[in-house]
């Protein structure tokens, strides 16, 4: 069995330390596992802990974060996987998972607000690109998808707003 690994002396140190039994390793967050378990079939997948998915939203959310709601969600938020897919055009599958159901649908609404606030100041593609993401909450967990074709996708790539949420 061979394994290259990359990245810095940190994570090298940190990856050969959980592999020689000295450091957890992802198997035993039985949370991340099972969120691996559920996106791992995808063509290209991510999950996030708990403080990886409070960045990535604060940073998804933009100003949308700086409401009240979000810092009384953000405690609640206890991981996120997502998906995306090539093969017909660009396919976008994000779920956050939360605490309760409760939490999920005040998520949805200011990720909504978020989007609608985006579409304000957003450019022709921009606008486009936002009117294909779709959001709702289903149980405890918050849902987000994206659907484009090549040829706009190519042209979000140039965009401001495609920088702002791939940072």
């Amino acid at each position: 069995d061979s394994t290259l690994l990359f990245g810095d002396m940190g994570a090298l140190k940190g990856a050969l330390d959980a592999r020689d039994g000295f450091a957890s390793s992802l198997d035993s967050n039985q949370q991340i596992a099972d969120m691996i378990g559920s996106v791992d079939s995808g063509m290209v997948w991510s999950v996030l802990d708990q403080q990886g998915t409070q960045n990535m939203m604060r940073s998804a959310l933009g100003d949308a974060s700086r409401l009240a709601d979000y810092e009384t969600v953000k405690k609640r938020l206890l991981g996120s996987r997502y998906t995306m897919n090539f093969s017909n055009g660009v396919a976008f599958d994000l779920d956050v998972v939360t605490s309760d159901s409760m939490t999920a649908t005040t998520l949805s609404s200011l990720v909504r607000a978020g989007v609608l606030y985006r579409k304000m100041t957003a450019n022709a593609t921009e606008k486009m690109a936002l009117e294909s993401v779709t959001v709702n909450s289903d149980s405890s967990n918050l849902q987000l998808h994206f659907r484009t074709d090549d040829k706009k996708f190519q042209a979000l790539l140039h965009s401001e707003l495609f920088a702002a949420v791939s940072k």
